[in-house]
C-alpha cells in the first residue's frame, strides 16, 4: 500500500479482483420467443412481434457466445414471422367477409 501525505495508507487498486460475474445467460430468452410466436397465432399479432423481437434478441447473443440456444431464437422469429404472414392474410378476409355480409352497414 501507498503512503499519502496524511500519513493515511490508501489501498492499491492494482491487486484488486474483479467483481463477481453472474451466471451466463440462459435459454430462457428464446424460448420466450417461440412461446410468445406460437401463441400469437392464436392470439394476435403483437405477441407475434414481441416474439420476432426477442428471437431476435437472442439470436444476435447467441451469435456472440453470449447465450445458448441459437436454433430455438431462430425458430422464435420465423415463426413469428409466419404468424404475422397468416394474420396479415386472415384479416382482409374477415373483413371482406364481414363488409359483403353487411355487417357494417
Amino acid at each position: 500500500m501507498s503512503e499519502g501525505s496524511d500519513g493515511f495508507q490508501h489501498p492499491s487498486f492494482e491487486h484488486q479482483p474483479y467483481p463477481p460475474q453472474g451466471p451466463p445467460p440462459g435459454p430462457g430468452l428464446a424460448i420466450a420467443s417461440l412461446v410468445c410466436s406460437i401463441a400469437g397465432f392464436v392470439v394476435c399479432a403483437p405477441v407475434a412481434i414481441a416474439g420476432i423481437v426477442m428471437g431476435h434478441i437472442a439470436h444476435a447473443r447467441a451469435r456472440r457466445g453470449r447465450a445458448p440456444a441459437g436454433a430455438v431464437a431462430v425458430a422464435g422469429f420465423v415463426v413469428g414471422y409466419a404468424a404475422l404472414v397468416v394474420w396479415g392474410i386472415m384479416i382482409p378476409l374477415v373483413l371482406h367477409a364481414l363488409f359483403k355480409s353487411g355487417a357494417f352497414g
